[in-house]
């Protein structure tokens, strides 16, 4: 399959590095004294992003992303991978296997996963994320997913059927549920606040190079609200006590508020959406149960106590 989709591009001697395999297949391919990312759009099995594509085909969403990433990449107040065309002219080559590939280009640097997290680095992350919806603001409509009360709606209905299936427990299902009822509720009234986000952002997806901070891996991008955003990066982090500086950070770029109280509503979200995801496979860990325990006293218990407030 590699092998296939690296001879639909002008390289001359590739040499290919696997990163990882979760939505995508990625690798880093080093040609010619320059690097590029290689993705073939095929998911691990057993994990099913379709959550956030609804009925829509993934087909759509990878296009869409490729010209979400030609427009970003013509806006200079935020540094982007942008997308390489193959040897048709085109920016999506199709295997014979039907599997989709895309080549973007490399970002010198590494990400945050290894990278000692300071208060200064946490408020330049915030206006990272600031300068990324102002670019987005700017931009004409792209066909992205929706992470609106609909697609709560969806993730209840995932969470259910974990359930009913006994992949998650009664305590645990209902605490979920409150606070995806919550979110439903917040998404339904800042509907007029809607934004392009980014809305996978995490350690990894976030590359550092000479005190520069760029996002990657726009996939999952969607239309939802700030607050979205930074309760998924704050669940990455592992800390709570960054969102002053998050917030600070975000808010010294441009004219947005951001309302403190949703983010923990978020927060949460991200690891439901972890469980939607991911509970098929790691249900009878032992980790995952105990996981389980966890989150709820420490995510989703905290989420519904301040909503409620």
């Amino acid at each position: 399959m590699l092998e296939e989709a690296l001879k639909n591009y002008n390289f001359a001697h590739p040499e290919t590095v696997f990163i990882r395999h979760n939505e995508n297949m990625t690798y880093e391919i080093s040609d010619r004294n320059r690097k590029y990312l290689l993705r073939i759009h095929k998911s691990v099995e057993k994990l099913d992003f379709s959550i956030s594509y609804g009925d829509t085909p993934r087909q759509v969403f990878i296009e869409s992303e490729i010209e979400l990433l030609k427009k970003l990449h013509y806006i200079d107040s935020i540094k982007t991978q942008y997308p390489i065309r193959n040897l048709a002219d085109e920016y999506v080559t199709r295997l014979e296997s039907g599997d989709l590939v895309t080549v973007l280009s490399w970002l010198d640097g590494h990400n945050l996963v290894n990278t000692t997290i300071t208060e200064g680095l946490i408020y330049q992350i915030g206006q990272m994320i600031g300068k990324l919806h102002n670019a987005t603001a700017q931009m004409s409509s792209v066909k992205r997913c929706c992470y609106d009360a609909v697609y709560i709606s969806r993730v209840s209905n995932e969470i259910r059927k974990a359930y009913e299936v006994k992949h998650i427990g009664e305590r645990s299902y209902e605490l979920i549920e409150k606070v995806l009822s919550h979110i439903k509720q917040i998404l339904a009234e800042e509907k007029r606040n809607f934004i392009l986000i980014h809305d996978d952002l995490s350690k990894s997806n976030i590359i550092y190079n000479k005190g520069n901070l760029s996002p990657i891996d726009f996939s999952l991008s969607g239309y939802g609200i700030p607050e979205m955003e930074l309760g998924q990066i704050i669940c990455s982090l592992h800390k709570d006590e960054y969102i002053p500086s998050l917030v600070a950070g975000y808010e010294s770029i441009g004219n947005r508020k951001i309302n403190n109280s949703y983010i923990k509503a978020f927060t949460a979200l991200s690891i439901i959406l972890y469980i939607v995801i991911h509970h098929n496979k790691v249900y009878k860990s032992e980790k995952f149960v105990e996981a389980m325990n966890r989150w709820c006293n420490t995510f989703f218990i905290p989420a519904n106590i301040q909503l409620e407030g």
